[in-house]
């Protein structure tokens, strides 16, 4: 699954774009050179990774802002459990629905609208009424905007929309984003993914190996020997903190990628550089024991 692709799912996953394109890098670069099938990456399985990545790393970022303001968070809170439990169930079984489709176009005045609806809704503007769902495309009446739960697809009225149905939509997206963000599946990614980053760390420590600060001095270095000037278009992914992403990983992780030796301990650090509005993005694998450099990719 190319990048694109991997857009046209986070697509799903509704939150600002800043933060889609941190996401997007984050788990494109595991997928081009982890032990994944890139090409079994459907919505339900991306969706989870990056609910993952927000839930135990605070959102890669450069930094962007929290997920959801705090009015919409509060929002999304006083919604039925029972309700987005319903909607992640739902998400999780669309396996074929790789973005929310729509059955026609915006025009160009809803775009241009759409973008202010947007932040309105962030500030606290909500529609008066939810959207209505039916089951599939035979049960959407003409004419009238409804989100069909089997498809993933907003049916629109042919005529403009009114900026009341534009914000239903968006408040569905957000609602689905929640759920997932949520959901019992990227609750359990998150609970492995801190269960295995604990389990590597007392490796490092056992065996004397190199801090997180130290490997990200290392990457640092390298890239500007790499890249000369050019390094300083690059930034070093972060956390929402302000925290360097660094990841621990096993060996096992990348197992069709030729190090250039072995990992003394079979643990091994990735440390990311990336530019998002080129998209470019510079990796580095440094051995968490002794801090050398295994391997590089972009």
């Amino acid at each position: 699954m190319d990048g694109y692709k991997v857009k046209k799912v986070m697509d799903r996953v509704h939150i600002s774009s800043e933060m889609q394109e941190e996401v997007i890098m984050n788990i494109q670069k595991r997928m081009e050179h982890g032990k994944k099938n890139t090409n079994v990456w459907n919505f339900r399985r991306i969706a989870t990774a990056a609910a993952a990545i927000i839930l135990v790393a605070g959102v890669v970022s450069f930094p962007v802002r929290a997920l959801v303001a705090s009015v919409v968070k509060e929002r999304m809170e006083s919604v039925p459990e029972e309700e987005m439990n319903g909607l992640n169930d739902m998400v999780q079984s669309q396996h074929d629905v790789q973005a929310d489709g729509f059955s026609r176009a915006y025009s160009d005045s809803e775009k241009e609208r759409s973008n202010g609806l947007w932040q309105a809704y962030e500030n606290g503007t909500f529609p008066e009424k939810v959207i209505a769902q039916v089951d599939s495309a035979e049960d959407a009446p003409e004419g009238t905007l409804c989100y069909i739960r089997a498809t993933g697809v907003f049916n629109l009225p042919a005529q403009e929309m009114t900026d009341e149905e534009m914000l239903q939509i968006i408040d569905f997206q957000h609602k689905m984003s929640y759920a997932v963000v949520h959901g019992p599946q990227a609750q359990a990614a998150a609970a492995e993914a801190q269960e295995k980053t604990e389990r590597l760390e007392k490796i490092v420590q056992d065996a004397n190996g190199i801090s997180r600060d130290e490997a990200v001095e290392i990457a640092k270095k390298q890239l500007m020997t790499d890249l000369g000037d050019k390094a300083a278009e690059l930034e070093l992914m972060t956390y929402e903190d302000g925290s360097p992403d660094v990841n621990l990983l096993d060996v096992s992780d990348y197992p069709k990628v030729a190090f250039e030796r072995e990992s003394k301990a079979g643990v091994i650090y990735e440390i990311g550089f990336g530019n998002p509005d080129t998209h470019i993005i510079y990796c580095y694998i440094i051995d968490a024991v002794d801090g050398g450099i295994l391997y590089t990719y972009k």
